[in-house]
Order: C-alpha cells, then structure tokens, then sequence
C-alpha cells in the first residue's frame, strides 16, 4: 500500500505575528482529501520520495499554481503529489475583511507501506554502509567515503528515511571536500525533510544548516532553524537557549548590507529562495518564464519582459520569490534596502 503522508507549512517568522494576528486571517484548509488520495499497490517497492510544493490558494479557497520546489527520492511521485496538492479545499484568507489570494507551502511523502515488513527505519544493508562511510570521513579518507556513498545510494537508499540521511552523510563529505555547492544542496534537503531523522541527527541538521544559513545570509531560514530545535521532543532546548540564538541572528540580520546570491536553475525547474530585504533584483542571461513573489498574505505576478524590481513591505508575510527559466541558467539575486523580519 503506498499512502500520502502530509505535513502543511504554516509557520511565520518571529516579528510578523502582530501583523498576523490584527490584519490578516490565513486560509484555512477544510478538506485534505485523505481518504481519496490513499493508492494501493501489489508491488512491494521499497523506492520512496518526498516533495515539497508551493502553492497559490485563490480568492474561492482553491489550489493553483502548483510549483514543486524541493524534492528527494523517486521522482516519478511528483504527479501523483500535484494531483493530491490540486485536491486541496481551504476557506479562504481575508486582509481587511477582502479576500485575497495567498501563498502555502505543503511536504508530501510518498511511502510504501506493507503488510508483511517495515519500511518505515533504515535497512540493515544502509545501516552497515551507512556507519562505514561515516568512519571513512572521519579517518579522513575522503575518497574511499565517496565510493562507499556511491554504493549506498545506489544499492541501499530507498525509504525516505535513507533519503534524507542519505543527504546527511553527503553534506558532511562536502563540507570536508569543501564542495559548497553540493554542501548547500544536501544541507538544505536534510533540513527541509529533517522529520524524518532520528532526534539526535535532526539536532546536528538543524545545528550545521543554521550556521550555513547565516554565511548564506538566509534569515528566514535561520530563524526556521532556532524554532526547529525547540521543536525536537527529546532534546532540551531552553527559552533561554532560544534567546540566545535569536540575540545573536537578529544582531548580524539587522547589521547585514545587500544581499548577493547565485541559484542555478534547472530546465523548468521552480526555485523559490526566501526573501528578507525590502527590495529585490534578478540578473539572468536568459530569459525567465515566471517570476512570482509568494507571501503567506499576497501573491504577485511580474511580467518577465519589463520586471524591474520587486518591492516587499514589512506588513507582508514570509515571502518567497518563485523563479524558473525555460532553459537551464545561473542567476543573480540582490536584495537590499529595508530589514523587515
């Protein structure tokens, strides 16, 4: 049996919530189509994926604009999680008694379960390579690690739970090859699907991916991370600890300059970096086919031909810029101006 498994994203970052609560009433899903949405399956495929989409939620409560903007694992589930996505009913969200149409990020995993073993934990055969490609780059032999990596992920990496320790174990080869650019993928994948860890890895994802975000100047991330350390039931994280960090991140955010990041895109591939500055700038070589800023409170759409720049107000709600090109591109983004969150 393979079932959807969700997990909607309904956070807002820290100093947003007096907006939240006095202007603005979010969209509110009534209907997640469960039951509908549950396929069965006589294949006993071990060979899971997750996903995580962006969505508009129109002025009526329905779903539009489906972009998947981070994914790991299988990816032939990405249809089935779109049709799921597309299901979706919800009451829609008010600003000043109006509806208006807003933005929603939802994680679907796409699991096999089955009657007759588990395939929720990791594999003895993952395990095994696992632990010895861990030792590998801790003896520092870089390159036989990456061998035995190979190997895992070929024979061995299949429940979701191997997919993201999988980006684990590969974030920490390439922070010690000082490969950034694959260090920035995993770290970021093992963050955004960490859930399905154990506590004790989740901690040091969430650890190394706060210290990452900040060299990236990735506030809304960062800010992400300290919540998500309070949010791990067997670990002790105090409000003081959280204060602490929050202290010392507002301090850099608040004393940060402009903004300069590079995002490689793929074919039609949606990226939607998150934004913490008041106004924005892409540089492209190409073309762009959509340009799109997604709040938590207002969605806008840029024509790609005479966008200039794109201005974020301190009253909108954790906004992201969804992105993509028709052709395969590396692209500048620039963020100034005003500190917002």
């Amino acid at each position: 049996m393979k079932k959807l498994i969700l997990a909607l994203s309904l956070t807002c970052t820290f100093t947003q919530l007096s907006v939240f609560a006095d202007d603005f009433i979010p969209a509110e899903v009534i209907n997640k189509n469960y039951d509908q949405l549950t396929n069965t399956s006589s294949r006993a495929s071990r060979l899971e994926g997750i996903n995580l989409s962006s969505y508009v939620v129109d002025k009526s409560g329905q779903v539009s604009d489906i972009e998947i903007v981070a994914t790991v694992g299988q990816k032939k589930y990405q249809r089935e999680v779109m049709d799921y996505v597309s299901k979706l009913n919800y009451k829609s969200a008010k600003l000043n008694g109006e509806t208006i149409p807003v933005a929603k990020t939802i994680t679907v995993s796409s699991q096999n379960l089955h009657i007759n073993f588990s395939n929720d934990k990791a594999s003895r055969g993952f395990f095994n390579d696992y632990e010895q490609a861990s030792k590998l780059i801790d003896e520092k032999k870089y390159d036989e690690a990456k061998s035995r990596i190979d190997e895992l992920e070929n024979e061995h990496t299949k429940n979701t739970v191997e997919i993201v320790l999988l980006a684990w174990l590969k974030s920490q080869h390439s922070y010690f090859v000082q490969d950034w650019k694959s260090f920035d993928q995993h770290i970021y994948e093992a963050f955004l699907f960490r859930d399905n860890l154990p506590d004790q890895i989740q901690k040091r994802v969430i650890k190394n991916a706060l210290q990452w975000f900040i060299s990236k100047q990735d506030y809304v991330r960062a800010y992400d991370a300290i919540d998500a350390l309070g949010n791990i039931e067997s670990i002790t994280f105090t409000e003081q600890n959280k204060e602490q960090l929050l202290t010392q991140v507002n301090d850099i955010y608040k004393n940060s300059g402009d903004i300069k990041q590079q995002f490689s895109l793929a074919s039609e591939q949606a990226v939607m970096p998150m934004m913490s500055k008041s106004e924005v700038k892409l540089e492209s070589e190409l073309p762009l086919s959509k340009v799109q800023l997604r709040c938590e409170n207002k969605v806008v759409d840029y024509d790609t031909n005479t966008i200039d720049k794109i201005v974020i107000s301190k009253n909108d709600l954790r906004c992201g810029l969804l992105i993509k090109s028709a052709q395969a591109q590396t692209i500048t983004l620039k963020q100034s101006g005003e500190s917002f969150l």
